[in-house]
């Protein structure tokens, strides 16, 4: 609830507040008093549903329409439905406005109860007679006295709070009827009001019982023009449960701020002009400056020089519901990580102002960035083959579609060479396994080390299998990479004695999609580098073969011992 509703609800009048949708959004304690209800058994209904059916049809009718073209109504009587089912008489002025809290426009209308004045015009026209006025029909507390407070007369509301009736009370002072620290003081208000004519003024009433209530005071000066006596004419109104929500806002912002004075975030209150002008005492251990140090620093003063361009726009606006991580420099020049979340608020007069909670996090933040580094080297691993360090198959699946679709795409050549270890098999019976595994861990360095642009792609496709994908390559280019991995692999001089070269060697297939060939497919590229690489096997091993020659000879194109590329 803002601080008008807040106001309007502590109001001993009846108001009530509605949206353009006709629903209540705020209503008074008087209010709720007369009709019976609870605030929450209200709030978000349509203010007609608590009239009667002939008062609802006329304000759908009549009333709210003209009501909110023109902004105004004036005097407009209906007649009221209690919870208890009772009926009131009332009239009803209001106007429309924006809502400074923004809930767009929003009624205020001042509700008088008119039931009691109805129904003692009813029995005056009834009975002729005025045996009673406006005055005994009020529930505020009317009295005449003298200067010094002898009561010349009371009326029935006065009287019922001290269970007597009028004329019992005539003769008697009413400062008897108030309580003694205040006698002094409601003396010189009288005195001061039978010179001056008019006086407002509170003070405490001594109830029978002998608790006390607030009430609120007109007094006016009347002077009889016959005998020329002047007496004060008092109209008294209770006020006690005012009082009693002022006080329970003085100990709610009591409350608050030893809250707020004892917490460990650091709470800023700023104006709109970007000053600070409440700093709480968290500031001393989050940022190692006094509170009265700290509410001279400048927003922009406080915060890292990285993380200013986006931190500042939001906290010199509106930071409603925007939560925000950024560093705070610390009084020795360090810099803390925080969390801030705030919202604007509006204060005494409308004022509004932004208040910031900050939080440190800089634990938090630690173990997150310790998370995404965990994660980073994780998805590193996640796609790395782990006995060669190369991508792993997925990766190659992956990479290998990307970029052919980028190829299509871009109206570029790419360009797969498939690389076995020959008689890989023999090689682990003869050495045993952890000697093949050496041996793959070895083949898979040179291949690596073989390519060098960022864009190439080096993966274990399976066994002792290798891929690279080599973007923006055509046949040619890709061919005289295979020849580099074919003789670096060679001048490794692994031992094979299971080998015909008596040293680890590969077979190589190339194979290029271009860009000419549209439509080629991932199934495509493989199995034309795969051909290729039957080829070379096929040819006798150690050598390299490119898919074109492959499908045009049906026999190796490039073969020899040594890597011999025609």
């Amino acid at each position: 609830r803002t601080e008008m509703d807040r106001r309007m609800a502590a109001t001993p009048a009846m108001l009530h507040s509605i949206d353009e949708g006709g629903r209540l959004v705020s209503v008074s304690d008087a209010w709720l008093a007369k009709l019976g209800y609870e605030r929450d058994e209200v709030l978000g209904r349509r203010s007609t549903e608590f009239m009667t059916a002939e008062s609802r049809e006329y304000a759908m009718r009549d009333v709210l329409p003209t009501f909110f073209r023109v902004g105004r109504c004036d005097n407009v009587q209906y007649r009221m439905v209690k919870k208890c089912g009772g009926e009131i008489d009332v009239l009803m002025s209001g106007v429309l406005a924006d809502d400074p809290g923004g809930r767009g426009r929003i009624s205020l209308a001042v509700v008088t109860d008119i039931t009691a004045l109805l129904e003692t015009k009813r029995r005056l026209a009834e009975s002729e007679a005025l045996y009673r006025s406006l005055v005994e029909d009020q529930s505020e507390l009317v009295s005449l006295s003298t200067p010094a407070g002898v009561l010349r007369y009371v009326n029935e509301a006065y009287a019922h709070h001290y269970g007597s009736r009028p004329e019992e009370m005539i003769g008697k002072n009413l400062l008897d009827l108030v309580p003694e620290a205040e006698r002094a003081e409601v003396a010189s208000r009288l005195r001061l009001c039978a010179a001056r004519e008019k006086i407002e003024s509170e003070n405490q009433l001594i109830l029978p019982d002998g608790s006390s209530r607030w009430f609120a005071w007109m007094n006016r000066a009347v002077t009889d023009p016959e005998t020329g006596i002047t007496v004060v004419h008092s109209v008294g109104r209770d006020i006690q449960k005012r009082v009693d929500a002022e006080q329970s806002l003085k100990v709610s912002e009591a409350r608050y701020r030893f809250l707020a004075d004892h917490s460990a975030d650091m709470i800023l209150l700023i104006d709109r002009n970007g000053n600070r002008i409440y700093v709480s005492p968290a500031s001393r251990k989050l940022l190692g400056f006094e509170p009265d140090e700290a509410i001279s620093q400048r927003l922009q003063d406080a915060i890292h020089p990285e993380d200013a361009h986006r931190v500042l726009p939001v906290l010199s606006g509106d930071p409603t519901d925007t939560l925000l991580t950024y560093r705070m420099r610390r009084k020795d020049g360090s810099y803390v990580w925080v969390e801030t979340t705030g919202k604007t608020v509006e204060i005494d007069g409308g004022e509004r102002q932004r208040l910031i909670i900050v939080r440190d996090v800089s634990e938090r933040k630690l173990a997150e960035d310790r998370l995404g580094e965990a994660n980073a080297r994780l998805k590193i691993l996640s796609g790395q083959d782990s006995l060669t360090g190369l991508a792993n198959r997925r990766t190659f699946d992956e990479t290998l579609t990307s970029e052919l679709r980028r190829a299509q795409r871009e109206d570029r050549p790419l360009a797969l060479v498939m690389i076995d270890v020959d008689r890989f098999k023999s090689f682990n019976d003869r050495y045993g396994h952890p000697a093949g595994d050496e041996c793959l861990k070895r083949v898979a360095t040179t291949i690596a080390l073989s390519i060098r642009r960022p864009g190439d792609v080096a993966a274990r496709y399976g066994g002792e299998e290798f891929a690279v994908v080599l973007p923006n390559t055509d046949e040619a280019g890709a061919i005289a990479v295979a020849a580099n991995i074919h003789r670096a692999v060679s001048d490794l001089q692994i031992e094979h004695a299971g080998s015909e070269w008596r040293v680890a060697s590969v077979s190589v297939g190339v194979a290029a999609a271009r860009p000419s060939e549209a439509g080629r497919s991932v199934d495509w590229l493989l199995h034309e580098a795969d051909r290729a690489l039957y080829f070379s096997k096929n040819g006798g091993r150690n050598c390299v073969t490119a898919a074109s020659q492959a499908r045009v000879n049906e026999e190796p194109a490039i073969s020899g011992k040594m890597a011999s590329v025609a």
